[in-house]
């Protein structure tokens, strides 16, 4: 269950683009038009709608939908001829205006022209997949246009990530200290316990660091692991590149974000939920947590710790004024 609803910047801006989904019939039944994203500042690596851009002032949804194929993939369409398969309505627990988003997907099995990658610096290939055998690796809220489409649902309503909640979960030090920049200063088995019971079934948010201090993917977790190195990979691990990114992965969910010390301060803004244990020792180190101000943070729960180590308390605290979390 989540914590309460994303929050969204005062001025209610939303952000609107047209997706262009070229379909044809072939061997295999329907194929879909694909790119294969690079040099961009959002989602490399990903498959994504042969074309899509945001609608200029102006513009309606077809019109740049015709734009940006002939833009992006060398073809001409015709407005006439674009159906609408779906509008999907995203955002994530960022109130940065730009990740508020209209995104209209229409699709035409109609064009002049043979697709190509005409902006090579944005695309590193194009690829024709089967509507039902798509790659794993479809930017997600293009997958459930995608999918709505091969379902014959035209014209659906969809929405994405109005459900995403953020939980910081951390052990923390007397002096604040979480780590020394490689490793956690501890090793308190019923600590891990605790993190293995509080963040099974969910996803996790971490920073590059923190995954190389682990060292593999944890059972029974997703892990959205999120690095400036680009062409980086681990198994288990999904890559983002950019915290929007990241929880554009994670999706309609409580997302843990579990170090390191930036992706804390990058994301207690915005959490609804810290779930800290709190440990008896002052270690030396240079990763400490964020302050945590008694003015927005409310305590909720307090469990001691087990007595035979260094842990006192596991704690959770819950943002004021956020829906009380239902237990």
């Amino acid at each position: 269950m989540t914590h309460g609803p994303v929050q969204h910047p005062p001025d209610g801006r939303l952000v609107p683009a047209t997706y262009v989904v070229l379909q044809r019939e072939g061997s295999h039944g329907t194929e879909v038009l694909l790119q294969l994203r690079r040099g961009t500042p959002f989602m490399d690596g990903w498959w994504a709608c042969g074309a899509a851009g945001h609608v200029e002032a102006g513009e309606s949804f077809p019109q740049a939908g015709v734009r940006e194929a002939r833009e992006e993939l060398g073809v001409t369409l015709h407005a006439a001829d674009l159906h609408h398969v779906a509008t999907v309505h995203r955002t994530c627990a960022l109130p940065d205006p730009v990740e508020q988003r209209v995104d209209v997907f229409v699709t035409t099995s109609s064009w002049e022209g043979e697709p190509h990658v005409a902006e090579a610096h944005r695309a590193a290939e194009l690829r024709w997949w089967p509507l039902d055998a798509l790659p794993d690796g479809v930017v997600p809220h293009e997958r459930r246009a995608l999918d709505a489409l091969r379902e014959g649902r035209t014209g659906a309503l969809l929405v994405h990530g109005f459900e995403q909640s953020l939980t910081l979960v951390a052990a923390v030090g007397r002096n604040g200290v979480i780590g020394d920049g490689s490793a956690m200063p501890w090793h308190l088995p019923a600590d891990l316990r605790f993190f293995k019971e509080t963040t099974t079934g969910g996803v996790l948010l971490m920073g590059r660091g923190t995954w190389d201090s682990i060292g593999r993917a944890l059972p029974g977790r997703r892990t959205v692991v999120v690095t400036r190195r680009r062409g980086w990979s681990a198994e288990g691990a999904q890559v983002a590149h950019s915290l929007a990114e990241a929880l554009l992965v994670a999706g309609d969910t409580e997302v843990f974000v579990v170090g390191g010390g930036e992706i804390y301060a990058q994301t207690i803004e915005h959490a609804s939920r810290l779930v800290l244990t709190e440990v008896d020792l002052e270690p030396e180190g240079v990763t400490r947590f964020p302050e945590v101000d008694p003015a927005v943070w409310q305590e909720v729960s307090r469990e001691p710790g087990p007595g035979d180590d260094a842990i006192g308390a596991w704690v959770v605290l819950e943002r004021r004024g956020a829906p009380t979390r239902m237990r």
